[in-house]
């Protein structure tokens, strides 16, 4: 994942200043492990809603591998501007 920041943990990701874009991801295997992470993202020219889910999904997976498989609860992806 080279353009997401988490915010609740450090794991997989690179230090940025600020996402253009804040996201919310909640998933679970249920009976075994489950987690809600946030962030920002960053879009690259030409990345789409589904780009975005996916590198935040990979990222969160990869820093938990127990996680890996995991069903997704919740996700939302919104500017970051207020």
């Amino acid at each position: 994942m080279n353009h997401t920041t988490a915010t609740t943990t450090s794991a997989g990701t690179r230090t940025a200043r600020e996402g253009t874009h804040f996201w919310v991801m909640s998933i679970e295997k249920p009976g075994m492990a489950s987690a809600t992470q946030s962030g920002t993202y960053s879009p690259l020219p030409g990345d789409t809603r589904q780009d975005a889910y996916n590198e935040i999904y990979d990222a969160i997976t990869a820093a938990h591998p127990s996680l890996r498989g995991a069903t997704v609860l919740f996700f939302s992806l919104e500017p970051n501007g207020l």
